[in-house]
Parts: C-alpha cells; sequence; structure tokens
C-alpha cells in the first residue's frame, strides 16, 4: 500500500531535524562552555569590536602621535588599564591602515584582547624574552616597546614566509632588540633549556575569537575537528615553554580561543607534568581600572564534559567576546 503524500511529507520534516549545521555546532559549543543559552552566544559573536591602537614609543613619544592623530580628525578615548592604547571612536582599521602614520610606525592597530597578554608578561628593559610563536608580530613590538627597545627578545615562528612578515613589522615599528627567528618551538626547551627571564605563548589554536557572525561566511575556518590536533600542537609548545624558562621565571600562555580542551586542558597537562609549574592570578582583571570590563572576564571552569582540570585553573581566564574585546584565554604561569 503506497504511503500518502502528507504522511511522506511529515516523515521527511522529521528526517531533516535530525541534522545539525554548522552553525548550530559552533554556537551550542559556545553556549555550553560560557553556560548561556544559544541566543546569547549567538550574539556575544556578532557584536563587532572597537577600533583600537597602541601607540609606539619607539618611533616618537606618544603624547605627540595622539595629537597628530586628532589633527587627522580622530576621536580618541583612552584606555586606562593599558599603557599608550586608544579606543579610535570614528575611524575603523581600514580607515587607519591606509595613513602614513600607520605606515610609519607610529601606531599599530591592535584588539584589546591581544595586548593582554604581553601586559600581564610585563617585560622589563634588560630582561631576556622569548616570544615562542611570533608573527605577525604584534606582541612582540607591544613587548620591545615595553622595555624601550632595551635587553633582547628572541620572536620564533614555525612558518616561513610568516617569519618574513615578522622582520618587515618589526623594522616597520622601530624595534631594535629583537632577533626574528625561524624554527619548530617545540624544540626550542631542549636546546635553550632554563634560559629566559620570560616568555610569551600565544599559541596557534582554533580561533574562535575572531569569528563574526555577521560577516562573510564566518566559520569557513573553523571546524571541529581542528580542536584535538591544536591542543596536541599545544602541549607540546607549553611544554618547550617552561623547559626554556628560568627558575623564578614567568610563563604567559595566551589562545584566540574558547575550547576548554585548547586552554585549562592544556594548563593541565602542564601542572601535571611538571611539579615546579604554579599559575598566578592576574592582578589586573581585578584592578580598580578594569572593573568596567570585568564583566567581560571569567575564571577558568573545574570541568568539562568527561574532563576534570587541576583546581588551580581557576586562576586563569577567559575574556568573553564583546564590543571592546574579542574572546581570549590567558594562563600566567610561574616556574617556582
Amino acid at each position: 500500500m503506497k504511503k500518502n503524500k502528507r504522511s511522506t511529507y511529515k516523515q521527511d520534516q522529521k528526517n531533516k531535524q535530525k541534522y545539525y549545521t554548522k552553525l548550530d555546532v559552533f554556537l551550542s559549543r559556545m553556549a555550553s562552555i560560557l553556560k548561556v543559552p544559544t541566543g546569547i552566544a549567538k550574539g556575544l559573536f556578532s557584536e563587532r569590536t572597537v577600533t583600537t591602537i597602541r601607540l609606539n614609543n619607539l618611533v616618537q613619544i606618544p603624547d605627540k602621535t595622539v595629537d597628530q592623530l586628532e589633527a587627522l580628525g580622530a576621536v580618541l578615548e583612552k584606555v586606562q588599564w593599558l599603557e599608550d592604547t586608544y579606543i579610535v571612536m570614528n575611524m575603523d582599521k581600514s580607515d587607519l591602515a591606509v595613513t602614513q602614520m600607520y605606515k610609519q610606525g607610529f601606531f599599530y592597530i591592535q584588539n584589546l584582547s591581544s595586548m593582554i597578554p604581553a601586559a600581564i608578561l610585563s617585560p622589563k628593559a634588560g630582561e631576556t624574552v622569548l616570544d615562542l610563536c611570533a608573527a605577525p608580530g604584534s606582541k612582540t613590538t607591544q613587548m620591545a616597546s615595553m622595555m624601550n627597545n632595551k635587553g633582547k627578545i628572541v620572536a620564533n615562528d614555525a612558518d616561513r614566509a610568516r617569519v618574513g612578515k615578522l622582520i618587515q613589522v618589526l623594522e616597520m615599528f622601530n624595534v631594535k632588540n629583537t632577533e626574528a627567528r625561524f624554527g619548530a618551538g617545540e624544540g626550542i626547551g631542549k636546546r635553550e633549556e632554563g634560559h629566559y627571564d620570560k616568555i610569551l605563548l600565544d599559541a596557534p589554536c582554533s580561533g574562535e575569537g575572531l569569528i563574526y557572525l555577521k560577516g562573510e561566511k564566518p566559520l569557513r575556518f573553523w571546524n571541529i575537528k581542528k580542536i584535538k590536533p591544536m591542543a596536541n600542537i599545544q602541549k607540546k609548545l607549553i611544554e618547550s615553554a617552561f623547559r626554556a624558562l628560568k627558575r623564578g621565571g614567568t610563563l604567559v600562555y595566551s589562545t584566540c580561543t574558547l575550547e576548554p580542551e585548547e586552554n585549562e586542558g592544556v594548563v593541565t597537562h602542564l601542572l601535571s607534568t611538571f611539579k615546579d609549574a604554579e599559575i598566578e592570578e592576574v592582578e589586573l582583571f581585578s584592578s580598580e581600572a578594569f572593573k568596567d570590563e570585568a564583566k567581560h572576564v571569567k575564571r577558568g571552569i573545574m570541568e568539562w564534559n568527561e574532563y576534570r582540570y587541576f583546581p588551580h585553573v581557576s586562576k586563569t581566564y577567559r575574556i568573553i567576546p564583546s564590543g571592546k574585546m574579542m574572546a581570549f584565554y590567558i594562563a600566567k604561569i610561574i616556574k617556582k
């Protein structure tokens, strides 16, 4: 006996409900990690962040750069918790990137979240610093600026083409204290064990922080299958970084993803591998200057699906995407 068209239609509709789009999977994961409804998660990734710049004291005095930018018509709002950093209220990245001031290295266009890891590491003049995955150079130039071109930075990257671009950026922003290197970061810990005062590991990741859902094909680079391979690479990199760190030194681990496997899971791996690794609180996030942004920051989570993480990951932090900052994860680690 043939099924009538109506019953066939109902069966087809029922079957369709079993399929999930890439967007469904992404929003479901983000909602679960952040413990919010999927509608809220979608809204968080649908906000375009403000344009922010970091003034480069290696080219000229920042106050003079402010005057020159305002003369060009830029409306600037100072970020109180980051030195020489401003929100540009009336221009976007494309407007600023074509100015002669940018091309001459007077300022760097950089998201606020991306500036935080180097600010937390707080490199000083005279120290020896490793930027393990440095290209394209945003955080390297920031640290050189903080060090006033004194001391030494080794800026390493595993992609030869990206190292070429890194060198161009260093020249553009008048960085003099940095050696750009090409090579796999996983081997540095064995070759240069206990060599560096401070290390920044802004690790390659699944990149959820870069996703803007109102953009064109926003999930074209995101794939749930990337997460596990990325976490494996990150674990090797963080081991290498910690081995290269001096006793009493500081390592800042950061990613632009919210995935626990790539964040708390990687930090838990480090803590279980090295008994002299210790997580330290990030004072910035509890400071008076940061109070208006504190609502966009959450502490590390203790468990995810079937995984349980070390309790100390509660001292790590996840920046929630907002109109000011893209998603980021940050952990400050000390070698006892």
